[in-house]
């Protein structure tokens, strides 16, 4: 039983998110999970040289990350760090790196991602989970 004031590790996994996001659960952005991110010349303003938004950067300069990927590693839910991210977007430190990775006349399946992208997927958040 808790007291009033007393936080358990579940409470906590639900403010941790909102406080990080400042209570906002809606990204500027359109990012799906497999949307990869790569590092910006952007400069970061006072809000986004600390923490998650720090972490974010330095990964994406290592290399190109999928949202997916960088919600794992950060340890917040998707949603969190999509509006995360879509700050940095906004400050230029981080670009959705465009990719083609499949197109309506190379795949059979029409305007839908093949086998081999969605098992590249599936892997690397399975590897995120382990």
């Amino acid at each position: 039983m808790t007291r009033p004031g007393q936080h358990t590790a579940s409470t906590s996994a639900f403010v941790r998110p909102y406080l990080v996001t400042r209570g906002r659960t809606r990204p500027r952005h359109l990012l799906s999970p497999d949307t990869v991110l790569e590092s910006g010349n952007g400069r970061a303003g006072p809000a986004l040289v600390e923490g998650e938004y720090q972490q974010l950067v330095q990964l994406c300069r290592l290399r190109h990350r999928s949202v997916a990927e960088l919600a794992g590693t950060i340890h917040l839910p998707l949603t969190a760090t999509r509006v995360l991210i879509s700050d940095l977007v906004d400050a230029r430190l981080l670009k959705l790196r465009v990719t083609n990775a499949y197109t309506p006349t190379d795949s059979p399946a029409g305007n839908r991602p093949d086998r081999p992208l969605l098992e590249a997927l599936r892997a690397g958040l399975v590897q995120l989970s382990d």
